[in-house]
């Protein structure tokens, strides 16, 4: 093994995982030395690996028993649950010695509460349709498997009477990387959780699917349930996967009891052991692994830009100018292939505005002011009722409230789903990135005759994307505040004066409004796909300018120094044995 500093050992695959945490941490410092590896990439990947996060994901549809599932994980009722909790937001629980409750707004406050409020903040009937405008709950508890990294995350259930609860659930697929799929005995798999089966599936690294309230079946019913949905599952996900019958109800209360054997009565131990099993071992090597092949990537770009400039050094000038031009002409293919694949991401983001967003406004829009238009009566009587307020004044404030609060709601909601879909569209966009620079550099090699593997690799999991909508200003007022000639008229004429001048308002508020939504996020989708298309250009020029860069130093050597060249060779040899050194730890 070579003497150089920062060179490191090969790596036993049967060493424990944080030895192997620590020795790819060394790694990665000393990648950072070699010439040509893309620093940025080296900074997200020890972060990400330093950060050693885990998001274990909780979702199925409503009313399946999720908030239970976690509390009887954790052996504690921590989570809200009752006959129709419905959890509207998404809550995260995290390993702490004293537990703690911490609320997040949509608007970046955050708050502590106290933890038996939790359902004041995540639930539908205390919160409904999120009129508290919560981002997300995060719960710290001294749960002792929570540790080690491990966020397990609450997720508002799909198929209910609430589209938005459907949507904030989907819009975390993305930063899941396990997932626990919770379904119900008692009711046959549905269509709309299969369809979910599939989005998870396009999501996250791991599936564990329980079978919730096997309490509620007798013995004979338990058994038809169990092989017809566990059929229908492996149908879906693979003969491999495995289902777990449960009861939360039964575990939480046999965990109160303090009772030892209560808990594989419950078909929680069977299930708790497969977790505990993936969460110490595979849930790491899932991390390092991917690490891992992420820096073999970068190292191989390092050592094609090594192995060219050697090239270039010692090929006879001839046959390397023959091969120079060779490559030009495949340069100017990239270039011009770079200007098609921004235009495709412009497309493509043009049409998620046009064919996703934009009829969701205009359904919204359609659906508010149907909605407020039913309300205008109930609010035209109580503004007449009262006594220290003008009825305009009342009126206004009842009105801008309402249009106010739905659009807040909406806002949040579209947030979710805009930055999972603009990320799709990102992630199609980066792979064909990858292929395009990966045949750029398979191309050099074989023009120039070295050794290249393209190693691919899945994307960098990492938090969404968001855009958040500030488009809202206080309305002037238009009509109901400014007119106050109907004050001196007796209450039986305003009514119907203003309940016709209600319904106005709510129709220009509601427009406005809109327009102000949909301009903002076509303005700030158009931005985002700028910062996408200066990242990519950025790569593709960085590509190219290794590889030429390479080619022409080692042939302007070769033509002025001799001696140089020489001595460069030797120095290039140095770096190729760092490169193998760390490529093969």
């Amino acid at each position: 093994m070579s003497d150089s500093p920062g060179i490191v050992a090969r790596m036993d695959p049967s060493a424990p995982s944080e030895t192997r945490r620590a020795q790819l941490l060394r790694d990665l410092d000393a990648a950072a030395a070699v010439p040509d590896v893309d620093a940025t990439t080296l900074v997200r990947l020890r972060a990400k690996l330093a950060a050693n996060t885990f998001n274990l994901v909780v979702a199925g549809e409503f009313k399946r028993g999720k908030s239970s599932v976690i509390n009887a994980l954790l052996g504690a009722e921590v989570l809200p649950t009752a006959v129709v909790p419905l959890t509207s937001v998404v809550t995260v629980l995290q390993h702490a010695e004293t537990p703690s409750a911490t609320v997040t707004y949509a608007d970046g406050r955050r708050e502590a509460i106290l933890l038996g409020t939790l359902a004041d903040y995540v639930t539908e009937r205390e919160n409904p349709r999120n009129r508290k405008h919560v981002q997300e709950v995060e719960v710290a508890y001294p749960a002792e498997w929570l540790g080690q990294g491990i966020r397990l995350v609450d997720t508002p259930g799909i198929g209910s009477a609430y589209q938005h609860n459907t949507d904030v659930a989907v819009g975390y697929l993305p930063q899941a990387d396990a997932v626990i799929f919770v379904a119900s005995v008692d009711q046959p798999v549905s269509r709309a959780e299969l369809q979910f089966l599939a989005d998870i599936r396009s999501q996250a690294d791991r599936v564990f699917c329980l079978l919730n309230k096997i309490d509620h079946l007798s013995e004979a019913e338990l058994a038809e349930s169990v092989a017809f949905s566990t059929s229908v599952l492996r149908t879906e996900l693979g003969d491999s996967v495995r289902v777990f019958p449960v009861s939360a109800r039964v575990a939480i209360k046999l965990a109160a009891d303090n009772d030892p054997h209560g808990f594989a009565r419950s078909g929680f131990a069977e299930f708790d052991a497969a977790l505990r099993h993936f969460l110490a071992r595979d849930s790491d090597e899932v991390l390092l692994n991917s690490v891992r092949r992420h820096l073999s990537r970068l190292l191989a770009a390092s050592r094609l830009a090594v192995e060219l400039e050697l090239k270039a050094l010692t090929a006879p000038l001839q046959s390397l100018d023959a091969s120079l031009r060779a490559f030009m002409a495949r340069k100017a293919e990239i270039m011009q292939q770079r200007l098609d694949f921004a235009a495709l991401l412009e497309a493509d983001s043009r049409r998620l505005v046009k064919d996703t967003i934009e009829p969701r406004i205009v359904e919204f829009k359609t659906d508010l002011v149907q909605c407020l238009d039913a309300r205008a009566a109930e609010w035209v009587q109580r503004a007449l009722q009262q006594r220290d307020v003008a009825p305009q004044v009342e009126l206004e404030r009842q009105v801008v409230a309402d249009v106010r609060r739905a659009f807040d709601t909406f806002r949040r909601d579209q947030d979710n789903d805009a930055a999972t879909k603009f990320d799709e569209v990102c992630a199609r966009f980066r792979q064909r990135v990858d292929r395009s620079v990966d045949e750029l550099m398979t191309c050099s090699a074989e023009l120039f005759q070295v050794h290249f593997d393209a190693i691919p690799v899945e994307p960098l999991r990492e938090a969404r994307s968001r855009f958040y909508y500030k488009f809202w200003e206080e309305p002037a007022s238009l009509g109901l505040l400014a007119d106050a000639l109907t004050g001196w008229l007796p209450r039986r004429v305003q009514r119907p004066i203003l309940r016709r001048r209600a319904r106005q308002r709510i129709a220009e508020l509601v427009e406005m409004q809109a327009g102000r939504l949909r301009h903002d996020l076509d303005d700030r989708v158009a931005r985002a796909t700028q910062t996408e298309c200066r990242q990519v250009r950025k790569r593709i020029d960085t590509t190219i300018a290794s590889i030429e860069s390479a080619i022409t130093k080692g042939r302007d050597l070769q033509i002025r120094d001799a001696t140089a060249a020489d001595t460069r060779r030797l120095q290039l040899g140095v770096v190729l044995e760092q490169i193998d050194e760390l490529a093969s730890a």
